[in-house]
C-alpha cells in the first residue's frame, strides 16, 4: 500500500523548478469563482509566455521556486473549490530524477577489510539564499547529508565513467607508468581524479617492489583548483602525503585567496615557465583528463589547444586533430556537469 505522503516524499520531485509550460498547465486548475482566481490564473498563463521570459526568469529561476511554493503562492489552486485534484497532481508532478556523482575511490584501494567494497563520493551540498533572502538547498545532497550512518537505504547503480579506458602498464625498467598522466579537477570534479590516482598508486604499489625511479612525481600529476584552500582544499592530507612520497606532483589554483583570482586553466599553462602541456602531451606521450563544471572544462581545454597549436605545424586545427586522436585512444577526456 503507497501513500499520498509517500509518494510526494520518495516519487514525486514536489521541490523541482517548475517549467514554463508547467506553469500553464496547472492555470487551468485555479477555482474561477472569484476574480482572486481569475487574476492567479492569468498571472500563471503570463508567466508562461515566451514574451515573459524575464519575468518567469525573475518569479522562478532566480528565486529558485519550486513546485510547492507555487502551489503556496497561487492559494487559488488551494482552494475548496479548486479543479486541482490528486489525479491531476499527480500528473502534473515530475518523478525524482536520479543523481549522477563521480566515484571518488579505487577499485583496487581497499577501504575495509571484510567481503564486498566500499565506495566514497565527493558531493557538494547545494544551499543558499537568493537574492531575496529565501534559502533554498539541494534534494538529494541535502538528504544525503542528514543521513547517519547505517541510517536508510539508496538504491544506486554503478556504470562505467568517462576515463576507463586510462593507460596502466606498468615500465619494468623505469619501475612507473609507461603513460604518465595530468588529472585537472576544480571542486567537486576533483573526485573522478582521486580515483584515478589512488588506482595507479595501489597499482603500482602491487606490482613494483623495488624503489621507484624519482621522476619528481611526474607520472602523475593533479592540477586542483577551488575556492580558498582553508574551506574546501578536498583531500589535501592525502595530496600532500603522496607528494611526500613522490607518488605525484601538486599544483594548485585557489581563485579566492588574493586579489587576483587563479584558476587552474591559468596554473596548468604557466607550470614549469608554460612549458608543462607540450612536454607532457608531445615529449612524454603523456594523457590528459579534465572534471568538474563545463565553463572550466572548455576553458582547459581552450589553454590546452593554444598551447599545442604554438608548437605543431597548422596550428589550431592540427592541434584539435592531435586532441581528437588521444580521445580516439583513451588519452584525453572530460567528465564535465552542469
Amino acid at each position: 500500500l503507497f501513500t499520498l505522503r509517500g509518494w510526494l516524499k520518495y516519487c514525486a520531485d514536489i521541490h523541482a523548478l517548475p517549467e514554463r509550460e508547467d506553469l500553464r498547465s496547472i492555470s487551468f486548475y485555479c477555482a474561477d469563482d472569484n476574480e482572486t482566481g481569475q487574476a492567479q490564473r492569468d498571472k500563471l498563463r503570463g508567466l508562461s509566455e515566451t514574451s515573459e521570459a524575464a519575468l518567469y526568469a525573475d518569479y522562478i529561476l532566480r528565486e529558485k521556486r519550486s513546485w510547492a511554493d507555487v502551489l503556496y503562492d497561487f492559494e487559488s489552486l488551494r482552494a475548496p473549490n479548486s479543479k486541482l485534484s490528486i489525479e491531476a497532481l499527480l500528473a502534473l508532478l515530475p518523478s525524482m530524477r536520479p543523481r549522477d556523482f563521480s566515484i571518488a575511490s579505487a577499485p583496487s584501494k581497499r577501504l575495509h577489510s571484510g567481503p564486498g567494497f566500499a565506495i566514497e563520493l565527493c558531493v557538494a551540498i547545494v544551499q543558499g539564499k537568493t537574492r531575496l533572502g529565501r534559502r533554498y538547498h539541494g534534494l538529494c545532497s541535502e538528504y544525503l547529508s542528514r543521513m547517519a550512518p547505517n541510517e536508510g537505504n539508496l538504491q544506486v547503480w554503478i556504470r562505467p565513467g568517462s576515463f576507463q579506458r586510462m593507460p596502466l602498464e606498468i615500465d619494468e625498467d623505469s619501475s612507473s607508468f609507461q603513460v604518465p598522466i595530468v588529472c585537472v579537477g576544480a571542486g567537486t570534479g576533483v573526485a573522478p581524479m582521486r580515483s584515478l590516482l589512488l588506482e595507479r598508486e595501489a597499482i603500482l604499489s602491487k606490482n613494483v617492489t623495488d624503489q621507484r625511479n624519482a621522476d619528481d612525481g611526474n607520472s602523475n600529476i593533479l592540477v586542483f583548483g577551488c575556492r580558498k584552500s582553508n574551506a574546501d582544499f578536498y583531500y589535501q592530507q592525502e595530496w600532500e602525503t603522496l607528494c611526500d612520497q613522490n607518488s605525484m606532483r601538486l599544483l594548485t589554483a585557489f581563485s579566492r585567496d588574493q586579489f587576483q583570482k587563479i584558476y587552474v586553466q591559468k596554473v596548468l599553462r604557466e607550470a614549469d615557465n608554460g612549458t608543462l602541456i607540450v612536454k607532457h602531451l608531445l615529449e612524454r606521450g603523456g594523457a590528459l583528463y579534465i572534471a568538474g563544471g563545463p565553463k572550466m572544462a572548455r576553458a582547459v581545454k581552450e589553454e590546452v589547444i593554444e598551447a599545442l597549436a604554438q608548437h605543431l605545424d597548422g596550428g589550431e586545427k592540427s592541434a584539435k586533430q592531435f586532441l581528437n586522436k588521444l580521445q580516439q585512444v583513451g588519452k584525453f577526456s572530460i567528465e564535465a556537469w552542469s
